[in-house]
């Protein structure tokens, strides 16, 4: 067995601080569902090696660290080992690094410029980090028994903030509550229920059943979501038409314009948008949207957010 492997199966004998939202169902990158699978060994663990992201992500960790060391006159060092919470020992902690001399530990991740923007992230020095970041980090001092917890994010490759998480004993016992419940589930054999609407429910499902063989199974009992199937689809086809039919209503009384004002401040805007060529002759086209203008910047055609 080599050591990834021996790592893996240490993780199978409790929960981390990664699994702690997944383990809530707090997760937007993991049901419940999939973590029971994966802790009961009947679904082996997504190998995220050959992800790109993630490859990065590992690769910037001891860059991430060593700057901020830098920054806060501080030493950082790691710990190689998967410790275990002293009175509940399937809680588990894998931690990036520890500050030396204080009972501080430290979480590095890089984040994408774009995923950075869209309202997760507050002010550095702060707590308002990603949901799932937040409950790793509380996961992490209950297990150590640490007061405080620092996360320092890479943002798009070029900055360096970070953010402070404070212990919070009430969140901390709502923690340690459902992640136990959720252990027990493991431990019972008692599956939850999938989340038929998450995002990763899909990929999962064909990673369970990835065969075709030859047998028939009678459908009668699903019937109910045949036909909630089959609305939904009428449903999308009508509100596609309607908004076919707005687009075309608003872009033929903008004319030529660039800009159509609303009342709230919004707006469309059209702007033509050259390709260039490569094994097909160069094109350019219009590209229409809606859009809101950007905080403290007067409205023009190129410094706005796009809402669509």
């Amino acid at each position: 067995m080599n050591a990834r492997e021996e790592w893996l199966q240490q993780r199978q004998q409790g929960i981390g601080g990664s699994d702690a939202a997944a383990a809530l169902g707090l997760s937007r990158f993991k049901t419940q569902y999939q973590l029971y699978l994966e802790k009961r060994g009947e679904l082996a663990a997504e190998d995220l090696d050959d992800k790109e992201h993630v490859r990065f992500g590992t690769l910037m960790e001891e860059i991430i660290a060593r700057e901020y060391a830098r920054r806060n006159a501080v030493k950082v060092r790691r710990r190689n080992a998967i410790i275990a919470h002293a009175k509940y020992p399937w809680m588990r902690a894998s931690v990036d690094r520890l500050l030396e001399g204080c009972r501080v530990g430290l979480e590095c991740k890089n984040v994408d410029a774009m995923a950075f923007r869209f309202g997760e992230w507050g002010e550095p020095g702060t707590d308002e980090v990603p949901e799932e970041y937040l409950l790793q980090c509380q996961h992490y001092m209950a297990v150590l028994d640490y007061p405080e917890w620092h996360l320092a994010a890479c943002v798009g490759g070029n900055k360096l903030k970070t953010y402070i998480i404070l212990r919070d004993a009430e969140l901390e016992e709502m923690l340690i509550e459902q992640e136990h419940a959720f252990w027990q589930r493991v431990q019972s054999g008692e599956r939850p229920d999938p989340d038929w609407q998450h995002d990763t429910t899909n990929d999962l499902l064909k990673r369970l059943h990835h065969t075709v063989g030859e047998g028939k199974v009678d459908l009668a009992e699903l019937e109910h979501w045949h036909k909630v199937r089959q609305d939904a689809k009428r449903s999308l086809k009508v509100y596609e038409a309607a908004v076919t039919a707005a687009d075309n209503h608003i872009l033929d009384f903008m004319g030529g314009a660039a800009i159509g004002m609303l009342p709230d401040g919004t707006f469309y805007r059209r702007k033509e948008i050259k390709k260039k060529g490569y094994f097909v002759e160069q094109t350019s086209y219009i590209d229409f949207r809606h859009a809101k203008p950007t905080k403290g910047r007067k409205t023009d055609t190129t410094n706005d957010q796009d809402e669509e």
